[in-house]
């Protein structure tokens, strides 16, 4: 019998989920990886499993197939770190695993092994330099209860994405249109409001006066740049009744894994919208 299979890409936070269509293989779990490391920062990663597609589902659903309990170890070299988890509300599946030892460098590679159900999963990274300042940042008006906050992207050496946190939140969400290319000249961007709910069907891409936004830009690896790209294409997607997504986004984990593994180079601003 065919079957559908809907990741949980908690960390992307569609307002649906990707739909996978496997037409020869019997549905089965597979683990889906949110995990990042940037420059003078320690990994922090967020496990889930994939669950057979519903007409219905809630984020209780999703929160059922978050991995508490694996071992994550972070590999640098000859150096080793067996991550700490925790739970964490900020995060949208409410549970992280931490480190304190290895922190990221520039130019260097990180190796990922998750062990979990007698199974194990690996993926490799490396850090790109952080771009130059952006500069020129204002908070525009649409209208007299929506803004947008539109800043000058600098000339890119590496692809980079844009994301946001909103008040003291420690998670960062991406941001609708958020993703560049690399580029030799500096380019006028919006930065839109962060897809931060797992199930979202009213999606504003506005801020609204007085709040706080802080605002994160990574520059990309090739692959990470691929990766947010296409879940950027399936958020869209995902809200067309006529053409919805069907597919996920590509993936660097082993072991039929989906999702990222990825190193950042992070720069980090804070607007308030008034």
């Amino acid at each position: 019998m065919r079957r559908f299979t809907i990741a949980i890409l908690f960390a992307l936070l569609l307002s649906g989920c990707i739909k996978g269509v496997n037409p020869n293989e019997e549905f089965h779990h597979r683990l889906i990886m949110n995990g990042r490391i940037e420059q003078g920062g320690s990994a922090v990663v967020m496990l889930s499993q994939s669950m057979a597609y519903m007409e219905k589902y809630s984020e209780e659903d999703f929160r059922d197939m978050v991995i508490n309990w694996s071992k994550v170890t972070i590999i640098h070299g000859d150096k080793e770190e067996v991550l700490i988890g925790r739970k964490h509300e900020d995060y949208p599946t409410k549970y992280i695993y931490t480190g304190t030892e290895i922190e990221g460098i520039i130019g260097e590679s990180y190796k990922i092994k998750v062990e979990y159900s007698n199974q194990v999963w690996e993926a490799t990274t490396t850090i790109n330099e952080p771009m130059e300042e952006l500069y020129d940042i204002e908070v525009v008006a649409v209208d007299a209860q929506n803004y947008t906050i539109e800043a000058t992207l600098p000339a890119t050496k590496y692809p980079c994405n844009i994301e946001c946190a909103m008040a003291e939140s420690k998670y960062y969400a991406p941001t609708l249109f958020g993703s560049y290319a690399p580029s030799d000249t500096p380019r006028r961007i919006t930065i839109n409001r962060p897809m931060d709910n797992l199930i979202r069907s009213d999606y504003n891409p506005y801020f609204l006066r007085d709040e706080v936004v802080r605002i994160r830009i990574n520059t990309l690896t090739d692959f990470a740049y691929d990766y947010w790209r296409k879940w950027e294409d399936n958020f869209i997607n995902s809200i067309n009744p006529v053409f919805p997504s069907t597919s996920n986004p590509p993936t660097n984990i082993s072991n039929d894994g989906m999702g990222i593994w990825a190193g950042y180079g992070a720069n980090y601003y804070r607007v308030v919208i008034e």
